[in-house]
């Protein structure tokens, strides 16, 4: 019993490691007529500037990767924006006709318990089974993400998403999962080319 329930233990936590991003909601204005986007500026909204970083350059790289020019905001933005002035000047200095922004809604704590099913019989052999069918109790992170799309001209949002996914410590990782659930969403609902 001992070897199945830890190759079940593994299997479950390898699982939640590479867990796919899951769309709770979605929304796009129905007013906004376009046309797609071929330039984005991206931008990562975290108090660490390394993460901000790692973020904004992998799903800017995913962006190019399926034919949209895609910017860092770190590259044009500072921390904080400065005055709404200032940040009003840097954006249109980029070029962008839309800003991705994603932001962390909430973190929530689960716990996955996992037991062998139950053992019956005679007493002895129910009592070493007893010890292993306690259950073996995991503890991660799931990760709301909030992504908005902003038409730089109307300064409104055009398209939004809240999705869910198993919290990492490996923000390109999980910038790239994220990237390759909203990409083709962004295809389809005609946000971006």
């Amino acid at each position: 019993m001992k070897p199945l329930r830890s190759v079940l233990l593994l299997a479950a936590s390898a699982l939640a490691a590479c867990s796919a991003v899951t769309v709770t909601n979605q929304w796009k204005d129905p007013s906004w007529a376009g046309p797609p986007v071929s330039n984005i500026l991206v931008l990562g909204i975290a108090k660490s500037d390394t993460n901000r970083r790692l973020f904004e350059d992998t799903v800017a790289e995913q962006l190019h990767a399926a034919g949209v020019t895609a910017e860092e905001s770190y590259a044009v933005i500072p921390v904080g924006g400065g005055s709404q002035d200032q940040l009003i000047e840097l954006v249109k200095k980029s070029g962008a006709q839309a800003l991705l922004a994603t932001r962390v809604q909430r973190v929530e704590q689960k716990t996955n318990a996992m037991t062998s099913g139950p053992a019956y019989g005679r007493f002895y052999a129910w009592y070493g089974n007893a010890w292993s069918m306690s259950p073996e109790l995991t503890q991660y992170d799931v990760v709301t993400l909030e992504t908005s799309v902003w038409d730089l001209k109307t300064e409104k949002v055009i398209w939004s998403t809240t999705t869910e996914n198993v919290s990492s410590t490996n923000i390109p990782q999980a910038a790239r999962q994220l990237a390759s659930t909203l990409i083709p969403k962004l295809k389809s609902d005609g946000v971006i080319r």
